[in-house]
């Protein structure tokens, strides 16, 4: 908004101004019931005062009122401008504008054939000519209501063509002048990517990162500019991506944060859940851990001492349990295991059945959203740069991807599934887009 500070302020900014200024809303608002019958006037030096950060000196016209014209400037030049022309009976005001001292700037309503005093004897065509002066004084304002009025007197004029060709390009609608403007920017299609994943970070849907503002990548825009108190035009403005920047930067460092601490406390209740369980060197021991940290820190450790467990127990167990231990592995089902217990409820296997058996009927994570996830890895068809850039990254965040080699092996699984846990993300061990935008967010630099 629009303020006016007293000479002594001692550089005012964004956080202090309230102390050392007026605002001059109140005044807009008073203004605004006389529209095209107020003018307010504001004169300031020129030198004498130093700006903090977040203050500009000038007006900002959008915060002008409709049908209100304001007269700025160095007090002389702002003083006599009122004094002579903007007070002369029946001068047009348009033309006492195009005439005004250097340094004043009126800004707002400014009609073309009306003046703000009325009467007087002014003849707007014995200044240069009616038609001229009009279309002179239109291009100076380059504004709709300058144009239309020039038309409304001279619809067949010499300038006709022109001012119908500017009333049209001054008549679209926001949403294509916005439109318009960024296509101006000239965006490339990392930076359109780059809006992309700040969105997603920021908790905007963009329905993928791939460089094309699309429906749901417009709708994302719009959405982000409702939550800022912006115009909704799906269309972003130069400052709007620096803001969309800055806000997904600090929201980057944030997960990064929350994401290490929830790793540093899970690594600690791991360790702890293993000191009570694995380390004990039992079966119940060891299937008690992996059943609470399937990927964790000796999960690896834990499946192999189960292995020779398992090879321990098909030696000493008779020919018919084996076959029918091999059987219910072999389908994979809760149904088979169950039929392996019926026959053998306190066979060599029974452990090791009861424990599939809870796995299967409680899955960390559901199966169809495991499948999708597959799915959509499969869709992005990754190449081996990219893996190698993701297995990188995983080694980075101390998560024991295996061997950094652009293969998704079974170590690069269970990586993903720790850094998934640990930004609260569904655990599927796939590289979905949201994984992608929240890796490239683990990997900026601070």
């Amino acid at each position: 908004q629009n303020w006016l500070l007293h000479t002594d302020a001692v550089e005012p900014n964004v956080f202090t101004i309230g102390r050392a200024a007026l605002p001059l809303r109140p005044f807009f608002a008073t203004a605004a019931d006389r529209p095209g019958d107020a003018v307010i006037a504001v004169a300031a030096p020129d030198a004498g005062l130093t700006l903090g950060p977040g203050i500009q000196r000038g007006f900002r016209a959008d915060a002008i009122p409709q049908g209100v014209t304001v007269v700025s400037g160095p007090p002389a030049p702002v003083a006599g401008f009122i004094a002579g022309d903007l007070l002369r009976p029946g001068l047009p005001l348009a033309s006492a504008v195009a005439s005004a001292p250097r340094g004043v700037e009126v800004q707002g309503y400014i009609p073309i054939s009306r003046g703000f005093l009325t009467g007087g004897s002014v003849d707007l065509g014995r200044i240069v000519g009616l038609e001229q002066s009009l279309w002179r004084l239109a291009q100076l304002l380059d504004s709709l209501d300058g144009y239309r009025e020039y038309l409304d007197r001279f619809p067949n004029g010499d300038f006709a063509f022109q001012a119908r060709q500017r009333v049209q390009a001054l008549s679209i609608t926001p949403e294509e002048r916005a439109r318009l403007d960024e296509q101006a920017l000239g965006l490339s299609r990392n930076q359109r990517r780059a809006i992309q994943r700040g969105l997603t970070l920021l908790g905007f849907d963009t329905g993928g990162v791939d460089g094309i503002l699309g429906r749901r990548s417009r709708g994302a825009i719009a959405a982000w500019q409702r939550s800022i108190g912006v115009p909704d035009t799906g269309y972003l403005t130069a400052n709007q991506i620096t803001r969309i920047e800055s806000a997904a930067a600090i929201r980057a460092e944030e997960l990064r944060i929350e994401a290490e601490r929830r790793r540093l406390e899970e690594e600690r209740r791991d360790r702890d859940f293993w000191s009570q369980t694995g380390a004990l060197d039992t079966e119940e021991g060891l299937r008690a851990y992996l059943g609470r940290y399937p990927d964790g820190l000796y999960s690896d450790q834990a499946e192999a001492r189960l292995k020779q467990i398992e090879r321990e127990q098909r030696r000493l167990a008779q020919k018919a349990e084996r076959e029918a231990w091999d059987k219910a592995v072999m389908q994979g089902t809760v149904a088979s295991y169950g039929a392996y217990l019926q026959a053998y409820p306190n066979g060599r296997f029974a452990e090791e059945a009861r424990a599939r058996i809870a796995a299967l009927r409680n899955p960390e994570t559901p199966p169809d959203v495991i499948a999708a996830a597959k799915a959509e890895e499969s869709r992005m068809n990754l190449t081996a740069v990219t893996r190698h850039l993701i297995e990188a990254q995983l080694h980075k965040l101390q998560l024991q991807p295996g061997n950094v080699d652009g293969r998704f092996d079974r170590q690069t699984r269970r990586a993903l599934r720790r850094f998934q846990r640990a930004n609260s993300m569904p655990v599927t061990g796939f590289v979905t887009r949201a994984t992608i935008v929240r890796l490239l967010a683990s990997a900026v630099e601070r």
